[in-house]
């Protein structure tokens, strides 16, 4: 996928960043909850009709979601605590995004709902399919692909209504490519 390429890609640099910040005292927690920060701060702005200061925000929410990581791993601080502190604000954020849209512009509500159903539909079955010896993530759309049609939904604000449909449906195809993927591996286990 897109988000492996990416991260490959930027692995390096982040691993980088992750160990400056850690000799600097910065804790992984604390570059989660600038996810959080950054998030709400993107969906006041979504809301305000403000969209070049929501894409800065979602932009900055995005980068801190990539280093928060990078610093636990890059100083060996990884803890389970951290890992369901950095899951949970990842969809508190997406979430507040999406609710912010449908504030901003009633007619928005439909397809917001929607593409906030199914992207917490596909995250629902890939963390449950984990929890009982499947396969968590994969798929056709994941966090950081819906994160780019976010921003370019704020770019081209009069395309929001048909990014929203787009992040809907491959979202759901995401939920049936996750189930699917764990039938095939737990039925193995029956």
């Amino acid at each position: 996928m897109l988000t492996t390429e990416i991260r490959n890609f930027f692995s390096g640099f982040t691993t980088s960043v992750g160990k400056t910040l850690g000799k600097m005292g910065v804790s992984a927690n604390f570059v989660t909850f600038l996810v959080l920060v950054f998030g709400f701060i993107a969906a006041y702005f979504i809301y305000s009709n403000n969209f070049p200061l929501a894409i800065l925000f979602v932009i900055l929410s995005g980068i801190m979601d990539g280093f928060d990581g990078a610093v636990a791993k890059a100083n060996h601080k990884e803890t389970k605590f951290g890992a369901l502190f950095d899951s949970v604000t990842d969809k508190v954020t997406e979430i507040s995004w999406y609710i912010a849209l449908g504030f901003f512009n009633p007619a928005l509500w439909g397809p917001a709902t929607l593409a906030l159903t199914f992207f917490m539909l596909s995250s629902y079955i890939s963390k449950h399919a984990k929890s009982i010896g499947g396969e968590s993530g994969g798929g056709i759309i994941e966090r950081k692909e819906r994160l780019i049609l976010i921003i370019l939904g704020l770019i081209f604000s009069n395309l929001m209504i048909y990014i929203l449909y787009i992040i809907a449906f491959f979202s759901f195809i995401t939920s049936l490519q996750r189930f699917y993927k764990n039938y095939k591996i737990l039925k193995k286990e029956s």
